[in-house]
């Protein structure tokens, strides 16, 4: 495989943090005589005033002092006698100030100093609302950008990351970004009544305290309190909420409406604990679903939450700007000082600059031979992937299709002509004449008792129906009867099914069919399309392709999907989902499971399996190594393949860091393919890279962030790039390549499909029939 790769200068929205040249910072101790970090803390507390006076400015890491000032003389004596420690009960206690040095260019502590005032200044941003335990979200609730036509404001801001450096040379920065908070024009009562009977819908959602403007994720509904309801205050007293809000806040409450509850972390200790919130003192945030399906409001509120890449830059450096000017008052000794300057420390407004590499998409490969140079701007995906297709079951299915009375025998005989006329010119003949049902009404009976006709009639003549397409009103996935079509679908009929809403079909029909059927073929086994040019190292030996993501919402099971790969071209599935217990103990059955029936249909095992992880922060790559790692080799070790190796590849479409292309000129978003492996940026030495594989025309693209966090394989680092952006492009939900490579979306698709609709109250449980899982096909796209 020859791979072209073409170099790149990029922006970033990271910002040197440095310290001034010759503004020296020096290094004090605290000296007490048999200390311990009591007496040094007593002695903190009895001296504060006098080290103040002595120093002006100072920082306190253990028993060290830090300060950008020295005390006049100290050079030559070494220390300064403070005085005595009161209240010891044992020998009098002599407290001193002792010079250590001055700090040297790289000294550990200058990290540690860095980081304090960094985020001291950032908390001292009082013309601003924070968000968040760290308080990284920052908003200008004084530039509200109201859009009263969709009921909500919109809150311009930033978030604002301090990174240390895990390398010497290289100085700590800060990650800048543009940030938005969307506030609705709705209490939590509101929102509440609007729910009923289902208020259990709200848990999860975000509030936003109306009279002191904190937020706090909801955990609870206590429908057994009211306002009346009494807690004790910092007193013991008791106190009714109603009493506390009107005599703190001078807030009038309506009596009756039940309580939210919320969990909140203590500052110093870490501590959990619930508290109690008043709905109507509440503001909803964020968008409701109904909201993301009203194209005209998303396009009014993405012209603000979608910025270009200049405007990110110039917010960035107006920020930095307001953190250099930040004096800092303490009410308490009357004073205000302006930290940064004091300490001789500066952000750079300018950004850094990196180095970036572009990979080579390479060709989509269709039937007959047609090749898509994705190279090429011309290449017209939407229209050319219309034609033909790379592989389509040889099977002759027999489809059912369902259809409202109000859909119309005259629209049903266009979308069949239309359907009749795809198949022929992609020469997809796996589907015989459908068995059309006409539903009289929109109602769940009544879809039941046509699908009931329709398999009875496949029974008597001894055949089954192996697909099932439904006509039905509607908006997309919110189609009434969509759950229920795709459960019967699932759990009846063994089956895959899809669900056009008659919308869909009052466009351009032809297209849609055109799309549709590109998406049957993926349904039933079949193959659109695949790449050229993946690495040799993973085509010249059996490799198997994993995605795992994890379903949770508030309020619903979590899911977890597991997706493998069963064919070289990577591009068929084996899926997997577990809706019940710790799902970390089935991902030894999950990956066993995948291994053989791998084998079933290539006859061999695999060499290497490559396994994409998603949704995994720093704070959980621990645990994953730890407790999913070792359930992996424990599947091989059962199957007794020792000459398999195991590559697992985290992902995380949740990053802060942005990129910019475009020198001198007009920023831009880099094109699909760039990868950012520079160390100034990753901050490791683990094989661990950003990566831009997908086309974004509006507002700044956000990349995806890689790491290898385990590999058998020597020499991974590049062909793993190269792996994981062609991989993007093997998506047959849409024409062009994605955001996360084609297993990890699809595990995705799987977890939410299954996740979304699953209730444990429900008679037929919406879940796959092991028939559907074993025909290895994407039921759930």
């Amino acid at each position: 495989m020859n791979q072209r790769t073409q170099e790149i200068q990029l922006k970033t929205n990271y910002h040197e943090i440095s310290l001034l040249a010759g503004r020296p910072i020096y290094e004090y101790e605290l000296e007490i005589i048999n200390s311990t970090p009591e007496l040094i803390q007593a002695a903190f507390r009895q001296y504060r005033p006098q080290i103040l006076q002595l120093l002006t400015n100072y920082m306190s890491i253990d028993n060290k002092i830090y300060s950008p000032k020295i005390i006049d003389g100290i050079e030559k004596t070494r220390s300064n006698h403070l005085g005595t420690l009161q209240n010891q009960e044992e020998a009098e206690q002599i407290v001193s100030i002792k010079f250590i040095n001055r700090l040297s260019e790289n000294h550990i502590s200058k990290n540690q100093i860095i980081a304090r005032l960094i985020k001291q200044v950032v908390r001292n941003q009082f013309q601003m609302v924070s968000i968040g335990k760290t308080g990284s979200k920052l908003f200008w609730n004084s530039k509200t950008i109201k859009q009263q036509e969709n009921n909500l404001e919109i809150w311009p801001g930033v978030e604002c990351i301090y990174q240390p450096s895990a390398f010497q040379n290289f100085k700590p920065k800060l990650i800048i970004d543009c940030a938005f908070k969307i506030l609705r024009y709705r209490t939590a009562l509101e929102e509440l009544d609007s729910l009923k009977p289902h208020t259990e819908l709200i848990i999860g959602q975000i509030v936003m305290t109306t009279y002191n403007k904190k937020f706090y994720q909801i955990s609870g509904l206590e429908i057994g309190m009211n306002p009346k309801s009494t807690f004790q205050n910092q007193n013991g007293e008791a106190i009714t909420f109603e009493s506390y809000y009107s005599t703190k806040y001078n807030q009038k409450i309506i009596p009756n409406q039940p309580l939210l509850k919320a969990i909140v972390t203590g500052k110093k200790d870490e501590s959990q604990k619930e508290i109690y919130l008043i709905p109507s003192l509440c503001q909803m945030t964020g968008l409701t679903d109904e909201m993301r399906n009203n194209f005209n409001a998303m396009k009014k509120i993405s012209e603000i939450t979608k910025p270009s890449a200049d405007t990110r830059m110039r917010t960035a450096q107006d920020f930095i700007q307001q953190l250099q000017a930040t004096k800092i008052i303490n009410k308490k000794e009357n004073t205000s000082k302006e930290v940064l300057k004091e300490w001789g420390l500066e952000i750079k407004k300018d950004c850094i600059q990196v180095q970036a590499q572009r990979l080579d998409p390479g060709n989509m490969l269709m039937g007959r031979d047609l090749k898509l140079n994705l190279r090429d701007s011309n290449t017209n995906l939407e229209r050319q992937t219309q034609t033909q297709m790379f592989y389509t079951p040889p099977q002759k299915l027999i489809t059912g299709i369902i259809y409202n009375s109000k859909f119309g025998q005259q629209n049903l005989k266009s979308f069949l002509q239309h359907f009749k006329s795809a198949c022929q010119e992609f020469q997809f003949d796996a589907f015989l004449t459908p068995k059309a049902k006409e539903m009289q009404n929109d109602k769940e009976d009544e879809l039941s008792r046509q699908l009931r006709d329709l398999k009875l009639e496949a029974d008597q003549n001894q055949s089954r129906v192996n697909f099932l397409i439904f006509l039905l009103p509607g908006q997309k996935k919110k189609a009434r009867l969509y759950k229920a079509c795709k459960v019967i679908s699932m759990a009846t009929f063994g089956c895959a099914s899809q669900v056009i809403v008659e919308k869909t079909l009052q466009r351009n029909t032809r297209s849609i069919v055109n799309k549709i059927l590109i998406q049957l073929n993926a349904k039933i086994g079949g193959t659109p399309w695949a790449l050229d040019g993946m690495p040799d190292m993973f085509t010249n030996q059996p490799t198997m392709i994993c995605g795992v993501d994890i379903f949770t919402k508030a309020g619903r099971k979590s899911q977890l999907a597991f997706c493998s790969t069963i064919n070289r071209q990577f591009s068929r599935y084996y899926s997997q989902v577990i809706t019940s217990g710790e799902f970390c103990s089935h991902l030894q059955l999950c990956l066993k499971a995948a291994l053989l029936a791998f084998k079933q249909e290539l006859s061999v095992y695999p060499k290497n399996v490559i396994i994409y992880r998603d949704g995994v922060g720093d704070g959980q790559q621990v645990a994953v190594l730890g407790t999913e790692l070792p359930q992996y080799k424990q599947a091989l070790k059962e199957l007794e393949l020792k000459d398999v190796s195991i590559t697992l590849v985290i992902c995380n479409k949740r990053v802060s860091a942005k990129f910019y292309s475009g020198g001198q000129g007009r920023a831009e978003n880099p094109p699909p393919g760039t990868v950012i492996d520079n160390k100034i940026i990753t901050n490791e030495e683990a094989i661990k890279f950003y990566l831009i594989s997908q086309l974004s025309r509006q507002g700044t693209v956000t990349p995806t962030l890689y790491k290898v966090l385990y590999s058998d394989l020597q020499g991974i680092e590049q062909t793993i790039k190269i792996l994981t952006f062609k991989l993007c492009w093997l998506y047959y939900n849409f024409t062009g390549s994605i955001k996360i490579p084609a297993p990890v979306r699809y595990a995705h698709c799987l977890c939410n499909f299954i996740g979304d609709n699953y209730d444990d109250r429900d008679q037929m449980k919406f879940l796959p029939q092991s028939d559907l899982i074993h025909q290895k096909v994407l039921f759930y796209i």
